[in-house]
This record gives C-alpha cells, sequence and structure tokens, in this order.
C-alpha cells in the first residue's frame, strides 16, 4: 500500500503532471528523464485512471519543465549562491534533478497537505527546506532570507490564480526579496472560456481564473518588475521529434500569434 492522497480541486493537479512526467520517462528518448516521476508513481496510493493523461498534456508538461530547468540552470550558474523560491512545487523533484550549486538554498513551497505527502516522499539535504503554505498569503515569506539573488519559479500555478491574487503575489515577492527574476507560465485571456472543456479540469473541479495577455503589463501593476522574455511551448525543439501531424499542426499554431502565446512561459527580473 502506498502513500494515500486526500488532495482535491486544483492541488489534485498535481498528480496529472506527476503523470505526465512519469509516461515521458518511460518513451525511449524522453524530453525530461525524470526516472523519479516514476517511482514515485508506484508509491502514491491513487486512481490515476480519473484524470487520464493525454499525449498533449504530456508534451505540455514536458517541454515547459525542461525550458524551465535550462532557465533555473541559467539563473544559478551566474548565482552560485542564490536561494530557489520554487512556488506550488507539487511533487515535482527539480530541486534534485538539477545540478544546484551546494551554494544555493533552494526552499519549495506549497499548501501544508501536498508539503506532508511530499516529506513522506523525499528526503532531504543541505541547503533545501520546504514551507506548507499557501502562497497567497504573506506570512511564509518572512522566513526566506533576503540578503541574496532570488529565483523564484511558478509552474502550473499563475492560470489557477485569480488576477488579484497573482498580482498582489509578484507584489509582495518585488517588495521583500532584494533582486532577482520570476519566471512562470501563463495562458492567454481567450484560453479560460475553453478551460472548462479540459478532462483534467472537469475531474479534479479546478478552474482557470487568469489570464494574461500583454505581459509588459504586469511591469505597471508590480513595481519593480522588468519584462525579459516569453517562450512558446510551441517553440520547443523537441516537438520536431513528434508524429508528422502534430508538427505540422504545431507550425500552423506558430503562424497564429493567439494560438502560439495560448500557454507560454513569461521571464521577468525585479
Amino acid at each position: 500500500m502506498g502513500e494515500t492522497i486526500r488532495l482535491t480541486g486544483v492541488h489534485e493537479t498535481l498528480l496529472a503532471t506527476l503523470q505526465a512526467r512519469a509516461m515521458d520517462n518511460r518513451q525511449p528518448e524522453p524530453v525530461l528523464g525524470d526516472a523519479t516521476a516514476e517511482d514515485l508513481l508506484r508509491r502514491i496510493d491513487y486512481d490515476f485512471s480519473r484524470i487520464r493523461t493525454a499525449t498533449k498534456d504530456v508534451r505540455i508538461v514536458t517541454f515547459r519543465a525542461k525550458k524551465l530547468d535550462e532557465w533555473t540552470s541559467e539563473f544559478l550558474s551566474a548565482y552560485p549562491d542564490a536561494v530557489v523560491l520554487h512556488l506550488a512545487c507539487g511533487l515535482d523533484s527539480r530541486a534534485f534533478r538539477l545540478g544546484v550549486p551546494p551554494g544555493v538554498q533552494w526552499i519549495d513551497v506549497d499548501v501544508p497537505d501536498v508539503i506532508e505527502l511530499r516529506s513522506q516522499l523525499y528526503r532531504g539535504r543541505d541547503g533545501y527546506r520546504m514551507i506548507g503554505a499557501s502562497v497567497t498569503t504573506e506570512e511564509w515569506l518572512g522566513s526566506v532570507p533576503e540578503d541574496r539573488p532570488t529565483l523564484v519559479i511558478a509552474e502550473g500555478l499563475t492560470p489557477y490564480l485569480r488576477e488579484s491574487d497573482g498580482e498582489a503575489l509578484l507584489r509582495r515577492i518585488a517588495r521583500h526579496l532584494p533582486t532577482g527574476a520570476v519566471m512562470f507560465d501563463a495562458v492567454l485571456p481567450w484560453t479560460l472560456r475553453f478551460a472548462k472543456y479540459s478532462q483534467l479540469l472537469r475531474a479534479t473541479g479546478a478552474t482557470f481564473g487568469w489570464g494574461i495577455g500583454d505581459p509588459r503589463t504586469l511591469e505597471h501593476s508590480v513595481p519593480g518588475l522588468r519584462f525579459l522574455e516569453q517562450w512558446s511551448l510551441l517553440d520547443s525543439p523537441y516537438l520536431a521529434s513528434s508524429r508528422p501531424v502534430e508538427r505540422a499542426v504545431g507550425a500552423a499554431m506558430r503562424s497564429v500569434p493567439q494560438l502560439r502565446y495560448a500557454h507560454r512561459l513569461l521571464r521577468y527580473d525585479f
């Protein structure tokens, strides 16, 4: 008998992300190659048929995670004594699968139920700790060091937030931390109307609440934030190894900005 899951709503979606990483790892040439995901899947007592992760979901999860891994490695190469805040970390293994310099302080943050499960599945190490708290609250930030550059990662979080909560979170981060970078995935506003048709959202009861159009608008609503770049999941080099029909569809979608950037990654510094 594995660890029993008692997560609901948006927190339950972390299991679909875990399943997607495990499915990717079974491929002859995986994108992410996260062997930890397969191990965790075997140790969890949950009916994964509820979420039925599709091939397109595996691509979204792995393309997104791979690019965030690359951006993270770039930041830590430049700042080997940085703090990393991984918000809504779920059961992600980024803190362990990357070559994190020994001077880095890595902090994974998620709601208490998720952190309790995570603490049962992962072993700790020097320079690593977890905080059990909702990222939309303010108190947990008080335990985060303020004396070094900080990288803030939010993967699979911001679309589920309300716009007011998301912008307030970014303002707290920019106000509390001296300097650093923020990177997260975002959807365009038009996608909110269609999210209700997602099998995953229907199964878990989660909903999308925040779509970001022009990424530069956050520079006005979050003092100190400076837009650096956006990256479309359709621009992943790993799309080239997909089936011919998927490559063709991807090429067609890239030619239409509203489709190309429907789901993308945003990167800012502060």
